[in-house]
């Protein structure tokens, strides 16, 4: 059946068993090779509440925009908790990158910026269907 063959996909091929993410968090990598992924990582967590925004405006129903708002909130955060987003930020702080530099994006690998980039276009392009499933792991 379908699920299960998803799953067994997700079982041999899901992020965790990729080389890269194996040597992250074995302790393998060095310091700034982690401070590269931390960077290249923060351009698509602050993406993700822009990509939700897209799809929020896609919704069908006051039922289904309801429930995808917490999404966004999630990341970007409410007055007096800050979100997600802003705790990459911390993360950045903590393998030793300043937060003017990481804003900058000038640490952003090509490949990071054009993948993250072609994903937010798809959620705001593509129908909701189609953009729900894939933010969905």
């Amino acid at each position: 059946d379908l699920v299960a063959r998803l799953r067994a996909v997700g079982d041999r091929r899901y992020h965790d068993k990729h080389p890269f993410h194996r040597r992250l968090v074995s302790g393998a990598l060095s310091p700034d090779q982690v401070r590269a992924w931390v960077a290249n990582r923060y351009y698509y967590q602050k993406a993700i509440p822009v990509k939700d925004a897209f799809i929020l405006a896609n919704l069908p129903s006051r039922e289904h925009r309801r429930a995808w708002l917490k999404r966004i909130t999630d990341h970007d955060g409410t007055a007096g908790n800050e979100g997600g987003t802003h705790s990459w930020l911390a993360l950045c702080r903590a393998v030793g990158l300043d937060d003017a530099d990481v804003l900058s994006e000038r640490g952003v690998a090509p490949g990071t910026r054009f993948a993250v980039d072609a994903y937010v276009d798809f959620a705001r392009r593509k129908p909701w269907l189609e953009s729900v499933a894939s933010s969905l792991t």
